[in-house]
């Protein structure tokens, strides 16, 4: 049977029962439609929902440590999990991630405003730089463990991993970095660029995992749910 589970935004995720009962539920704590997308398209059912962790800007310390950086801030945003109203959160699992570029020793994440889209674009053109995506399980056992008791979370209710892509951008004009700019897709995009839009233009080169730049790496999220007894293909109906 389908059910069709409402969101705090007017979009609905399709999630199925009957052979997947004996598999914990999933919430994505992400309001992004690439994560989103990319769980579609594995075929995994999920709730979306929100994460209420507000992220802090990168010290010289999580420049540094890029990895740790974005495994640390997964993690935050899975405990700060924002769950949709009567959503029953026993033998669940939350999903979160968080993806950064990383360039010349900084921390790019998303611009705050048109200009410091433009100055991203322009220090990354025909250079390589990384990009970290963090991803993080949290597997709730009981109904007890939810927001409310975050400070008091045990540390094994936490897997975590991340991964590394290597991308290699053409070099461009400054005319075509503001048109770019002036479409809005940089605006929420870490880095300011998507590689899965019109950004794609911009690539000579990709190396690793093309999801881990759009924002949720395979390799990882497949481990991790394999060490709940989750595997994706069980996800499958």
């Amino acid at each position: 049977m389908w059910v069709r589970v409402p969101l705090r935004a007017p979009t609905f995720i399709l999630i199925s029962h009957g052979s997947l009962l004996n598999l914990p539920r999933l919430f994505l704590a992400s309001q992004s439609p690439r994560r989103a997308h990319i769980l579609q398209t594995l075929g995994i059912p999920f709730v979306q929902a929100a994460s209420a962790f507000d992220e802090p800007a990168p010290t010289p310390e999580d420049e540094a440590a890029p990895a740790l950086y974005v495994e640390t801030l997964a993690r935050l945003k899975a405990a700060h999990c924002v769950f949709p109203d009567g959503a029953n959160t026993a033998n669940s699992l939350v999903l979160s991630a968080d993806t950064v570029v990383w360039h010349g020793g900084k921390i790019l994440g998303k611009p705050r405003d048109e200009a410091e889209a433009r100055s991203m674009l322009q220090s990354l053109q025909g250079r390589e730089h990384q990009v970290f995506t963090g991803v993080c399980l949290r597997h709730i056992e009981n109904i007890e463990a939810t927001l409310e008791s975050k400070g008091d979370a045990r540390l094994h209710e936490y897997s975590c991993g991340h991964d590394i892509t290597t991308v290699r951008f053409i070099r461009v004009s400054d005319q075509w970095i503001a048109r770019y700019v002036a479409t809005g897709e940089p605006m929420d995009k870490a880095g300011a660029y998507a590689a899965q839009g019109r950004g794609a233009a911009l690539v000579e080169r990709i190396e690793g995992d093309f999801w881990n730049v759009v924002g949720l790496p395979l390799a990882p999220l497949r481990l991790l749910l394999e060490t709940v007894k989750a595997p994706i293909e069980q996800w499958w109906i």
